[in-house]
Formats: C-alpha cells, structure tokens, sequence
C-alpha cells in the first residue's frame, strides 16, 4: 500500500507529509545551495561538482535525498544524468517563494553563482553554440503570426539549438522543448538556460511518438523536422493529439531545404498536412531570412476557430 507521501493531493495542494519530506530535505546547507542553482536550469552531477567544489558521491547523495523528497527532478540523456528542479505541479510556486528569501549575495551562494556562471561558459563553448544571424527577423515574424498572447504550456519539436523555444519560451508559463539529437540539446540548453529561461526544459523524443497525454500543451512549435521525416502527416498527428482544444500550432521550415528533398513545393504541401491532422489553418506566410527562404504557419484545432483568421498570405 502507497505511503500517505506518494497519496495523490488536490492540484496546487501539497499533504503535510509531503511538505514534511521536502523541509527535512533542504534543511541540509548544501541541498538547499543545490535546490537554488538547479532551479535556474538543468545541470549533470559533474557539473554541480565543479560549482560546489565536492565530491562526486557526496553531491549524488544529496541529489538522491532531494530526488526522493520530490524537490528536484531527475532524467538521463545517454551518459549524462540531468537534475533540476520541477517546472510544472505544486513545487514551482512553493520552492519560488522559499528561495526568493534568501540572499544570494552572501558568501557561499555568491561563489555558487560566479562558479555556476563559469561552468555555462564552458558549457556553450564545449557546444559549440553561434548566435543566430537572423534572429531578430525571426523574431519580428514569429510575433506578427503569434501576437503578443501567452504561449502557455509549450512544447517544441525539433528544439535543435533552441532558437525557436528561445522565443517562443517568454511567452510560456512552462515550456518543453524536444529533439532526437542529444548534441543539439546540449546547444539548446546552454542556449535558452543561458537567457534565464529555467521554466523551459529538454528531453531526447521522437516527433512520431510523444511522451505525453492527450491535450497537455496550448501551443505547440514544429521547427526544421517535416523536411526530413518521411512521415510528415503522422508528425503533425502527433503534435495534434498533445494540443489542447483551441491551442495553436506553430511551424517554421526551410522551404528550401523541402524543396530539394520533395517533388511538391512545402508551400502546397504544408496545409494539405495540416488538414489531414485535423487542425485547421490559420495563417502561412513566406519570408526571407538570411538561413534562406522560411516558411512560418499557424493552425488551430478545427473544433475551435478563431474569428480573426487570415487566409494564407504568399510573399
């Protein structure tokens, strides 16, 4: 039988036994300096040594004591073990407002934080990370489809280096964001952690088989993957099933990167797929950024329209 810890409580309702756990836990200074630099981001076990100066099994004991309190998050990425603290559920809001009572500027957690910068540094050079040449056009047009609405939950596929989700993840109260390449994950985080974005996470998947229910994301962003998958329709099903009712898809693709791959130009091809996705869409516009000629789409579930939808605009 379940402990009354594990007992499943009302939404943004924490038990006194789990409150308990989690006190006992951070009561210890280095978990507590642990839970503060993980709750801007994800970090390995070899990472958080680095920046508390400690030793591998002493720092992964905490880790373990933390994890099992439910205060941090834990998940692997081929050899690599990432922590951080959780990004959606009761613990955010609780652990926020805990953390925002201490000052950070005092000795240990300052040096935390110099070392903690140190360590991202290495992280973007090691990633080989480059600053966009076109973000800032990217970003012009992604706001002109999108406006400036919350994205609420948001997932993206195909994260790759993060641009999209960089984005994108202001306008989220929590966001996630995919890809295959564990490489190019790498990127994204020191990407998008480097921006203070820590509501946003990152997880190895499979665009044709997402890990999460029906219905759990308001926006969704497909960026860079339909080109190459043989399966476009099944990809953007998938991206279907996991959008809530009135959510929105977003879809950025080089066109000519679908160009050369496909007989149909992405143009004709894209809203063929959507409606085969069941979503409905709302806006498609052609634009040229210096990574060559885009294609920026926006769709809603057809169960739920909005009045202002535009007919697909070509340029």
């Amino acid at each position: 039988m379940p402990s009354a810890v594990h007992q499943i409580a009302p939404p943004g309702i924490q038990r006194l036994p789990e409150t308990l756990l989690a006190l006992k836990a951070l009561s210890d200074p280095t978990r507590l300096r642990l839970v503060l630099l993980l709750s801007q981001g994800e970090l390995t076990v070899g990472e958080l040594c680095r920046v508390l100066g400690q030793s591998q099994p002493r720092v992964s004991r905490h880790l373990r004591l933390l994890s099992e309190a439910g205060v941090l998050d834990r998940f692997r990425e081929l050899q690599c073990i990432y922590y951080r603290t959780p990004a959606s559920g009761p613990r955010p809001a609780w652990l926020a407002g805990l953390l925002a009572r201490l000052d950070t500027g005092e000795g240990a957690l300052r040096r935390d934080r110099v070392r903690r910068a140190t360590v991202m540094a290495e992280r973007v050079h090691a990633s080989g990370t480059v600053e966009d040449t076109d973000r800032g056009e990217l970003a012009t047009a992604l706001q002109v489809e999108l406006g400036t609405e919350s994205c609420g939950a948001l997932l993206a596929i195909g994260t790759g280096c993060g641009r999209v989700l960089e984005l994108l993840g202001r306008q989220a109260t929590h966001a996630i964001g995919i890809d295959s390449s564990p490489p190019a994950l790498r990127q994204a985080r020191s990407r998008v952690h480097g921006q203070g974005l820590a509501h946003c996470e990152f997880r190895s998947g499979d665009l044709h088989a997402l890990a999460y229910p029906a219905a759990s994301f308001d926006t969704v962003s497909i960026s860079g993957v339909l080109a190459g998958t043989a399966r476009p329709e099944a990809a953007l099903a998938e991206a279907a099933r996991v959008l809530r009712a009135g959510g929105r898809l977003v879809v950025v693709e080089c066109a000519d990167a679908a160009h050369a791959q496909r007989a149909v130009p992405l143009a004709r091809a894209l809203p063929q797929w959507i409606a085969a996705a069941g979503l409905q869409l709302q806006s498609m516009r052609e634009c040229e950024l210096r990574c060559g000629h885009t294609l920026i789409a926006l769709a809603q579930h057809a169960r739920r329209q909005q009045s202002h939808a535009r007919a697909p605009e070509h340029s």
